[in-house]
């Protein structure tokens, strides 16, 4: 099989581009953390950026959500921003000490987030109205969230090793990773309608709906 690998280059190279994703608008949207900046990229490589109104807000993980704008995180800010398909930017301020980071969009046509400093999962509507579900567990340090076949929302606990599913109502279960300091990230659904997750230990985990 070959394989072709192409890089465009951002305007800025020390902007530090993290989160991606695509959109239905047939591009690429992406985060530039240390440029505080919202990127998007066309297939043949031009770049349009958006600067983040609130300076050094931490911008980190980037998804398609609710009104269809693409929604990101602001982890050092406090926030979750909204950006349209013109590149115009809404913020909504979280409760104080919040740093969210994972976002994926719910079926209950709200967008739901991790809070790693709080230790709550948030749920937002489209209006910005806020509802937080504090984790059952001290320390868990929740990270990227995504939305599982069975509708709940399945998260990866960093701190305690666990997995993490809340129902659209707020209710929580956590699963035992059987692997001690397994330090999960990355969380997805996958074909087989089991969800997969990345442990930073050198594993990767599947657990079943």
């Amino acid at each position: 099989m070959k394989i072709n690998i192409n890089e465009y280059p951002v305007p800025d190279l020390a902007s530090g581009p993290y989160g991606i994703t695509s959109c239905a608008d047939g591009h690429i949207w992406f985060t530039e953390q240390k440029g505080n900046r919202i990127g998007r990229i066309t297939a043949s490589g031009d770049i349009t950026e958006y600067n983040v109104p609130t300076a050094n807000a931490g911008v980190s993980i980037i998804t398609p959500g609710i009104n269809g704008n693409l929604w990101f995180t602001e982890y050092k800010a406090g926030k979750i921003g909204a950006i349209t398909a013109e590149g115009a930017i809404t913020e909504y301020p979280l409760s104080s000490g919040a740093a969210p980071f994972g976002i994926t969009e719910g079926s209950d046509g709200a967008m739901w987030y991790t809070d790693m400093a709080g230790h709550n999962i948030g749920r937002m509507t489209s209006s910005g109205k806020l509802t937080e579900y504090e984790l059952p567990s001290p320390g868990s340090f929740p990270s990227f969230i995504a939305e599982g076949s069975d509708g709940a929302l399945w998260f990866t606990e960093w701190g305690t090793g666990q997995i993490g599913r809340i129902t659209i109502d707020g209710k929580i279960t956590e699963y035992p990773i059987p692997t001690k300091q397994s330090e999960p990230h990355g969380i997805a659904p996958g074909p087989d309608k089991s969800i997969w997750f990345a442990e930073e230990c050198g594993k990767i985990g599947r657990i079943t709906i």
